[in-house]
């Protein structure tokens, strides 16, 4: 038994050390463009970062139903991490330029706040996140095939979303203007 202490006391500084190293150094942060919204992760030694006179131009599209009629889309506030994290590393906020369409499942997250309460009985979770990008300049689409097909009309929806002919037409103008895709 006494052969066993000295590699049981070593196998518990180091089971110690392993543990307490695990999450401490970094947590995700919010800023420096959105403080309550858009944490991301502050990464050392980085090998690639873009271009800091670049414009950086990206389209998401987003489709993804989430089930829980009170949680917020998490691929909206992908955009917030998108400004926060490329601001972080040195890109100018207006050197950003971003779109975002809904569509599918992602449709009811456009809806005004009136009509949201009474689909769904519960407020927009959405409704500041758009808020805050269209404040930012981002154009927001909605899908007007998804639109239709919901049963909702323009006055059904949020001041900051436009009404567009689809999904499909909007990320086709949008890569031919040179935005990226970003699809989740």
């Amino acid at each position: 038994m006494q052969n066993r202490s000295p590699l049981l006391f070593f196998l518990a500084v180091f089971l110690i050390q392993t543990t307490l190293s695990y999450g401490q150094d970094n947590e995700p942060t919010t800023g420096p463009v959105f403080y309550n919204i858009g944490a991301v992760y502050s990464i050392d030694s980085l090998d690639y970062i873009p271009d800091t006179s670049q414009q950086l131009k990206a389209i998401f599209d987003v489709d993804r139903k989430h089930t829980d009629p009170s949680a917020s889309n998490s691929i909206i506030s992908s955009l917030h991490r998108y400004y926060n994290m490329h601001v972080r590393y040195g890109v100018p906020k207006e050197q950003i330029y971003l779109a975002i369409v809904l569509h599918g499942g992602s449709t009811k997250d456009a809806l005004s706040p009136t009509v949201y309460k009474e689909k769904f009985n519960t407020d927009n979770p959405n409704k500041d996140l758009i808020k805050t990008l269209s404040d930012m300049g981002v154009h927001i689409y909605l899908c007007g095939q998804s639109m239709s097909y919901s049963g909702y009309s323009k006055e059904d929806l949020l001041p900051e979303v436009k009404v567009a002919l689809s999904a499909m037409t909007v990320l086709t103008v949008y890569q031919m203007n040179n935005y990226a895709l970003i699809k989740f």
